[in-house]
């Protein structure tokens, strides 16, 4: 049985990592938590967030909000704890679950990985604002002054001492594009050509436009945001018409006519643009 909580309790807080072009992938993110929370919740897509960029292309980051996370505690006025998450997920039970993780004595929580290849994931994390004082500018100072360099800080976390950096949250919390029904905590779709919204072929995709068609029923998201998202050029045209369709008629709709509608649409357009600018400049000179 679950515990009963105080009705004027605070909300857990949600930092969700997030630019414009994600920001459909975050609002169904955001009525997933809802949908199986048993305590409040409060979102931040960061959005007033900015930093400058590294100075040195070779350690510019991954995505345009890559370095958000490092100014959770000072938007949280360094109190109480924070949760850390990307937008291109889905949760499918209670949070309580990952909110409640007891610190110890870390002052960041990762989730485990099942792959031992992969490197350590930062993109689910529990932060312990009040022991945490970073400040964006001043990390990616860091950077300019050679202290370390993107991997070190991103993939390693190495700003923070390594015995308080655990690995505490279990890791069906961070599935890595995998899930299992009735086990999966947290589903990740980390491949960015496959992600449901930009692409037909991800396995768990229709997972993924059922949490949409869930949310537009609901009222979380709208049609019109999802043609506004089309005509952006931030998700697939195809989107539109499949999450108008019902369920059983996706299989023949993405063999037959979506090919046709997605036609000349490239996946994170002006994030991979951008991408091949920093490659041209770190790129050795002949």
């Amino acid at each position: 049985m679950q515990q009963s909580r105080p009705a004027d309790e605070s909300p857990a807080r949600i930092y969700i990592g997030t630019d414009p072009s994600q920001m459909l992938a975050a609002k169904v993110f955001q009525h997933s938590v809802r949908r199986h929370a048993s305590i409040p919740v409060s979102f931040d897509t960061m959005d007033s967030v900015t930093w400058p960029f590294p100075k040195d292309p070779k350690n510019q980051p991954l995505t345009n909000f890559s370095f958000h996370r490092f100014a959770i505690p000072k938007l949280a006025d360094y109190q109480g704890r924070a949760l850390y998450v990307d937008a291109d997920m889905l949760v499918f039970r209670d949070i309580r679950e990952l909110w409640d993780i007891p610190f110890g004595d870390a002052t960041v929580l990762y989730a485990q990985s099942p792959n031992p290849k992969r490197s350590r994931q930062f993109s689910v994390m529990l932060l312990d604002c009040e022991r945490l004082p970073w400040d964006v500018e001043e990390i990616i100072g860091g950077l300019d002054e050679g202290r370390y360099d993107y991997k070190q800080l991103v993939s390693d976390m190495c700003i923070v001492p390594a015995e308080r950096v655990q690995d505490r949250i279990p890791p069906e919390w961070n599935s890595l594009d995998l899930y299992v029904p009735n086990q999966t905590g947290l589903l990740h779709y980390t491949h960015m050509e496959t992600q449901p919204w930009v692409s037909r072929r991800h396995k768990h995709g229709d997972v993924w436009v059922e949490s949409l068609q869930s949310a537009i029923t609901d009222g979380a998201v709208s049609l019109d945001e999802v043609r506004d998202a089309v005509k952006e050029g931030f998700v697939r045209p195809s989107l539109l018409h499949q999450v108008q369709l019902p369920r059983e008629r996706w299989s023949a709709f993405k063999l037959l006519s979506a090919p046709l509608a997605d036609r000349g649409f490239k996946p994170h357009r002006a994030l991979r643009e951008r991408q091949d600018r920093v490659r041209k400049q770190t790129a050795p000179v002949p």
